[in-house]
């Protein structure tokens, strides 16, 4: 009798969770994520695969920007880019800027990108790449600035830092501090 009653307990269990599993949604058992509560800023709209071109003052074409996402906070005049490629310049010389995120604010004219930042920039024949974690693009003037560890490679050369200000497009860079350089002679 105790087993008989064993055996029916135990599947009135199996078939009563069998039928809660199957009569869930599939979202039920999909892994949450985590909401990042410092974060308080909620999208007025967003657009996705968004290709779009930023004009100086002088109606120049400063920058183009591809982005797979813009949120678009109109009450805090900023627009919020996931995975950001922006080019600057053009045939010979050219800036090319990738990051994970980045924040544009108007007002400004400055672009605050993080995640992983790498610059590629053209100038002539010399090709440079610059690799840090975070920086500020003035895209009006075409000025980087940066207070954090960075790697400035190009042809033969390997810089080393932490902050740099630079114009890419003309080529030039003033480091900041704790500067190393490593140069190879070719033969």
């Amino acid at each position: 009798m105790i087993k008989q009653f064993f055996i029916i307990s135990s599947a009135i269990i199996m078939i009563t969770g069998f039928l809660l599993i199957w009569d869930s949604p599939p979202e039920s058992f999909l892994e949450k994520k985590h909401i990042n509560t410092d974060r308080n800023l909620i999208a007025d709209s967003y657009m996705g695969q968004a290709r779009t071109s930023i004009f100086g003052t002088d109606g120049q074409r400063n920058l183009l920007l591809v982005t797979p996402k813009i949120e678009l906070f109109y009450k805090k005049g900023v627009a919020l880019f996931e995975k950001p490629v922006l080019v600057a310049g053009g045939s010979k010389n050219s800036v090319r800027l990738i990051a994970k995120s980045a924040l544009l604010d108007r007002e400004t004219n400055k672009i605050f990108m993080t995640g992983n930042v790498k610059i590629k920039s053209t100038l002539g024949n010399e090709i440079s790449t610059l690799s840090t974690e975070n920086l500020t693009y003035t895209f009006d003037s075409g000025q980087i600035e940066n207070d954090a560890f960075f790697s400035l490679k190009s042809h033969n050369t390997k810089l080393t830092g932490v902050g740099i200000t630079a114009k890419p497009l003309s080529g030039n860079y003033q480091f900041k501090k704790n500067i190393q350089a490593h140069y190879e002679t070719f033969q």
